[in-house]
């Protein structure tokens, strides 16, 4: 461990999550070379190169698993478990979690939570509606006269939630297909004001008191270039971001970071870990298109490589409720990633197909949806590997990622050809 870190109250680093993010987590940690024990739960092929993988699925069975194992660091990675409140699980078993409370978690587990948290403090965001039943929001798309419009599931939804409906038949389509599921409507659905311009992913690691950003990234959320391809939960990313001037960045903080962050800390909801904010950079300046109380797939996986800091003592300082500086040093390089996803993906993704890394082209490979049979690498799910290059400028970054991509052998796959492309000058 570092010498930041106190070895002699930590017993192991646990990193809840099975995909890409957490391998680009436990990637992160590993550069520091801790003494102690690494543990996943539940892991997947490549994160058992480096960590021992628990086969604990739920917030219970974590918490069942953790219960005597010591003072735990803990990173939470994905979104589920900290809606059903595996953090505050842990905490109260005395582990040093990063990651908000249940509550707190309500500005991603429901979106409906998150528009009137917003609305409350004068974030600003896009207008919206709420409904909660099929009928009247049918009736809705029938009479609405401007096009396109977001409607999204205010419940989790992995990144499959959200339609944006460029005519009224999209929007029927989409709400029909939603309603096969009984409970869609539990939360409500939202129908969002479509909002113009570019939008950026900001990531900032808080304590519900003070903040500090994670570098800049960009993700791609459509299936392929096409603007009317599905949604998913990402196809790539790059990092760090430079488009964005020096005023926009502090009107940012001004109307939205801090108002957050003072919001959070108002409401006396329990907030050690990160927050990630989709951002629309609209004529009218910086609007919410969403909260997620994690960090964000694929943009992990650009920014933990391009930053050079001791992510463990970062992690542990965060989960006692501190920062432990007040700005992060500027990167010093760039990362693209690709994601290779199942042919199928994200409707109905093919499985079982054998997956061959080469690692010769250098690139790193976070793995999303693997097992190993019998040695061999199998796919078992969507988005299957990560693909990362880091160079000096995002070029070099980019000629490395898809270099490795070219190398890896995964019939049936699929990635975009464009990622970091407008990055690039």
């Amino acid at each position: 461990m570092t010498g930041l870190l106190p070895q002699s109250k930590i017993s192991g680093i646990l990193v809840i999550g099975q995909g890409a993010r957490e391998h680009a987590i436990l990637w992160g940690i590993s550069q520091d070379a801790p003494s102690g024990p690494i543990y996943a739960a539940p892991g997947n092929a490549g994160i058992a190169d480096f960590a021992i993988c628990v086969p604990a699925y739920t917030p219970s069975d974590i918490a069942r698993w953790a219960e005597d194992k010591g003072c735990l660091l803990v990173v939470v990675g994905p979104e589920d478990p900290l809606a059903q409140g595996v953090a505050d699980m842990l905490r109260g078993q005395g582990h040093v979690v990063v990651g908000p409370s249940q509550q707190a978690a309500r500005l991603e587990s429901s979106k409906t939570f998150a528009k009137r948290f917003m609305n409350r403090y004068g974030i600003p965001t896009a207008s919206w509606k709420i409904f909660y039943n099929p009928d009247e929001l049918q009736k809705f798309l029938m009479t609405r006269e401007i096009w396109p419009l977001v409607l999204k599931q205010s419940r989790l939804a992995q990144g499959k939630g959200v339609v944006v409906a460029t005519d009224r038949d999209e929007g029927l389509e989409a709400i029909a297909r939603w309603s096969g599921d009984p409970h869609v409507y539990d939360d409500g659905i939202l129908a969002e004001e479509c909002l113009v311009g570019r939008e950026v992913s900001v990531h900032i690691l808080t304590n519900g008191k003070d903040y500090v950003w994670l570098p800049l990234a960009q993700d791609y959320k459509r299936l392929n270039a096409d603007p009317h391809s599905p949604n998913t939960g990402g196809m790539g990313a790059y990092a760090p971001v430079d488009w964005l001037s020096s005023q926009e960045r502090k009107k940012i903080d001004d109307t939205i970071l801090r108002p957050v962050v003072q919001a959070i800390a108002q409401e006396s909801l329990l907030y050690r870990g990160i927050l990630y904010v989709g951002l629309m950079m609209t004529s009218d300046g910086p609007k919410v298109l969403e909260f997620n109380v994690r960090l964000g797939d694929p943009e992990t996986e650009v920014m933990i490589p391009v930053l050079n800091i001791p992510w463990t003592a970062w992690w542990w300082a965060l989960g006692q409720g501190h920062l432990l500086e007040m700005r992060m040093p500027d990167p010093e390089k760039a990362a693209v990633a690709v994601v290779m996803a199942s042919e199928g993906y994200p409707r109905q993704p093919v499985t079982g197909q054998f997956v061959d890394i080469d690692s010769s082209p250098g690139g790193l490979v976070f793995h999303g949806a693997t097992v190993r049979d019998n040695g061999h690498l199998q796919a078992k799910g969507g988005r299957v590997l990560t693909v990362v290059g880091v160079g000096s400028q995002l070029d070099a970054a980019r000629e490395q990622s898809y270099r490795q991509v070219a190398a890896i052998r995964f019939p049936q796959s699929q990635y975009r050809d464009d990622i970091a492309r407008e990055g690039i000058h």
